[in-house]
């Protein structure tokens, strides 16, 4: 029995898309994409290196491998036969969450009520692994009051490179010092 529809893959990033217009066949062992059926769908697509990126704009939204002369996608089918809806609200979300930097779920939801993010209603964010692996884990400097007394009792310092241009001495960093007493 072959059907046309729609079908629920679990990508290399972990986000859930769906394919429309698939032409499901049960009985096939193998999955294949036509490259013309993406075409139409306005995405573009990359060869290199041996790995195939689909792309939505800026967004890599299908990526395969090459093994001989065939690739094979990363990811693995969520649903076994086909589904009614679709929801491109999710990926629009994610789109623009990676536009604006990885901005946070209120601050997108602030931009949709002004009707600023083309494609994203509800601006809902999923897991993001960019966001949990990019945190960075610094502690805030406190505020210190110090008194000095003489030359060299407390001193600055900073570290600047590094720079494209290279100093007299054939250095690309930068490192002052500056005495907190006489300045």
């Amino acid at each position: 029995m072959i059907e046309i529809g729609t079908i629920r893959i679990k990508m290399f990033d972990g986000m859930v898309r769906d394919l429309t217009e698939v032409r499901y066949v049960p009985q096939m062992e193998k999955n294949i994409m036509s490259v013309g059926a993406v075409e139409s769908k306005k995405l573009k697509m990359t060869l290199e290196n041996g790995v195939l990126k689909v792309m939505k704009g800026s967004m890599v939204v299908m990526k395969g491998l090459r093994d001989k002369n065939l690739y094979y996608l990363k990811g693995s089918t969520v649903t076994s036969a086909l589904v009614a809806a679709v929801d491109f609200d999710e990926d629009a979300t994610r789109l623009w969450h990676m536009r604006l930097d990885h901005t946070g779920e209120k601050s997108m939801q602030a931009l949709a009520k002004q009707s600023l993010l083309k494609g994203a209603k509800t601006c809902k964010l999923e897991f993001c692994e960019y966001c949990v692996f990019s945190k960075k884990t610094k502690r805030k400097f406190g505020t210190v009051i110090h008194h000095t007394n003489g030359i060299l009792d407390y001193m600055h310092t900073d570290v600047w490179g590094p720079s494209k241009n290279t100093s007299l001495g054939e250095k690309h960093y930068f490192v002052s010092f500056v005495d907190d007493y006489s300045r």
